[in-house]
């Protein structure tokens, strides 16, 4: 098996294990040895081994530099270095004397062998005694059960106990490195940083990938795809030396059986089920509250972070929508997404383009995109108010995701939000929202309720709020007066949530670090005061049609207010049934007190 490693400029190291008589190298994915860089042709150059001896011709016009001297042909030994443009090519040689170098042409077949004798029988064990591993792992996935990940860690494990095994979902991180979620292992200390041209090299089909270490002895990657092509997890083993030929085989084909049942490993697998337990659990750290419209937006959340399409997040200017897209990519087994900002704005086509494509201002789909695209890869673009980009650029940016949801998922793949008005169909008849854009998200659309509409989840936004505004600040407080979160509860909020983070901003801001926060006499008193300013207001109608309604409403709220939400007692003082009670409640959209049954802070 003849080795040869590719050293990029970062220090990267690729060894690729050969057991050809011709080898290919060159930038085109058709070669055997596949090296990218400035000044590298398609077909750079051809090793070929005739015996022991290994030359090297390189292709029309291309030279090579051979341990310092620049080459188009020559004989290779053990150590040679051959340097292609900005890429080391390193010659180490055969390895395994039990293993030969395959011809491509298809070998004769051979005349049959005479019957041997009982005298010349050898009888050997099958090479690595694999067999029973092999049968293990077919029952395995003949079955469902919720510790398929886990048990097919431990089955290889139990056939090369040598061997180190984990089985990783990659995704990249905002550094040069490849993070990873690890879903089982059998592994000992920290998992090998995964350079990001690893997956490159996984990319392409019929390929596993070895990476040198002196320490570890090396460390095995092989991809798992899924029928589709979809290149979803990796499969790590270590060291190579104790897999062999035969065990990289039995890696090669649990990577393949896991990827056909990878969705229902997905849907049952308790390493999947995990994640949406803490998921669960943040979304209602970093969206309190009991309303209908709030756990509807919980539900959409995790629906979006168990699947890869485009999201459409809809919602007034201010509720929040951006930072539900932040949420959403803390989300999912591949959490922890960067997220790139573009917002939407009439500007000229070309700023526009520039901005979201890179300099060349015009989108391509060989992955080396450049501006907000290109800075995006590996994590999440949120296009904000995307009804006020132009129609062009919105056709383009349609172009770009289609052409992103046909390739195979990958380390580099786009999570492609856009957010938008309340109404995405009247934006879209109104001719703000290309119908075409509006197709490529509708798929999985999320809505972020106004304030209006969880009025009974104030008081948990705010002590959320708070304590983020406080963090956000420097500052420690011990909480909100009773008075000051009524004075809050009681006001209307027209620019939503993003008034209210400024008012607690300026709240936190007045407050004293280790003090509570209080609101100013005259908000107060401004609070206490409405409803008599708004009653004096409405008794100079002479309309008894208007000022009736009003009125009640008014006695209503004031009442209820004062038993803070006890319908019984609010209907024994208004001398009318509880039904009727609460069916002038609902009427008049009066907000719930209850919350006003708790104990004044200290």
């Amino acid at each position: 098996m003849l080795l040869l490693s590719v050293e990029s400029e970062n220090g990267a190291t690729l060894t690729y294990r050969l057991q050809k008589t011709r080898i290919a190298v060159g930038s085109a994915p058709t070669n055997d040895v596949v090296v990218g860089g400035p000044g590298v042709a398609d077909r750079h150059l051809v090793i070929q081994r005739s015996g022991e001896t290994f030359t090297f011709t390189t292709a029309e016009r291309q030279t090579v530099v051979l341990n310092g001297e620049r080459r188009s042909r020559g004989v290779l030994n053990p150590g040679d270095r051959l340097r292609l443009g900005t890429v080391t090519l390193v010659f180490r040689g055969v390895v395994g004397s039990e293993v030969s170098l395959v011809e491509e042409k298809p070998a004769a077949v051979p005349p049959p062998a005479p019957a041997p004798s009982a005298e010349s029988l050898l009888v050997r064990p099958e090479p690595g005694g694999y067999t029973q591993a092999r049968i293990r792992l077919f029952e395995l996935f003949s079955q469902t059960r919720p510790d398929r990940a886990h048990q097919l860690v431990a089955t290889l494990h139990e056939a090369v106990r040598e061997a180190e095994f984990a089985l990783v979902i990659p995704r990249e991180g905002g550094g040069p490195a490849v993070e990873g979620v690890v879903l089982a292992s059998h592994w000992s200390g920290e998992l090998p940083v995964v350079a990001p041209a690893i997956l490159r090299e996984l990319a392409l089909p019929g390929r596993y990938v070895v990476q040198n270490g002196s320490k570890d002895g090396g460390t095995a990657f092989v991809a798992v795809r899924t029928p589709t092509g979809s290149l979803v997890a990796l499969l790590l083993a270590r060291p190579v030396g104790a897999l062999g030929d035969e065990g990289v085989a039995l890696l090669a084909e649990a990577a393949r059986l896991l990827g056909l049942f990878w969705e229902q490993v997905e849907r049952t697998d308790a390493s999947f089920s995990n994640w949406e337990l803490e998921a669960r659990h943040r979304l209602e750290m970093l969206l309190p509250g009991t309303s209908q419209a709030v756990q509807v937006l919980r539900d959409g959340l995790l629906q979006a972070a168990r699947g890869t399409e485009p999201v459409l997040i809809c919602g007034a200017e201010g509720s929040g929508r951006t930072e539900t897209a932040r949420i959403l990519a803390t989300l999912g087994p591949v959490a922890g997404r960067r997220v790139v900002i573009l917002e939407g704005k009439d500007a000229p086509l070309e700023h526009l383009r520039q901005e979201l494509f890179g300099p060349s201002g015009k989108p391509t789909f060989t992955g080396a995109m450049g501006g907000k695209v290109g800075e995006a890869r590996g994590g999440m673009l949120v296009v904000r108010n995307a009804e006020r980009l132009p129609e062009p650029i919105q056709m383009e940016l349609v172009g770009v995701v289609r052409m992103e949801r046909q390739q195979a998922l990958s380390s580099s793949t786009i999570r492609w939000v856009i957010t938008c008005g309340e109404d995405p169909l009247a934006l879209v008849q109104q001719g703000k929202l290309s119908s075409a854009l509006f197709m490529a998200f509708s798929t999985r659309m999320l809505r972020v309720p106004r304030l209006e509409e969880r009025r009974e989840d104030l008081p948990l936004i705010i002590a959320s709020l708070l304590h983020r505004v406080a963090e956000e600040q420097g500052k420690s407080v011990r909480g909100i007066t009773l008075e000051c979160l009524n004075a809050l509860l009681a006001r209307t909020f027209p620019g939503q949530l993003a008034e209210l983070v400024g008012e607690l901003r300026r709240l936190v801001a007045a407050t004293a670090d280790g003090d509570m926060v209080r609101c100013d006499a005259q908000a107060v008193k401004g609070t206490n005061q409405r409803s008599a300013a708004e009653g004096a207001e409405i008794l100079l109608s002479d309309n008894l049609k208007e000022v009736v309604p009003r009125v009640e409403q008014l006695v209503i709220d004031r009442v209820m207010q004062k038993v803070r939400g006890n319908q019984s007692k609010g209907a024994r003082i208004l001398g009318i049934s509880r039904g009727a009670l609460i069916a002038k409640l609902k009427e008049y959209g009066i907000p719930d007190y209850r919350y006003l049954r708790r104990r004044r802070p200290a």
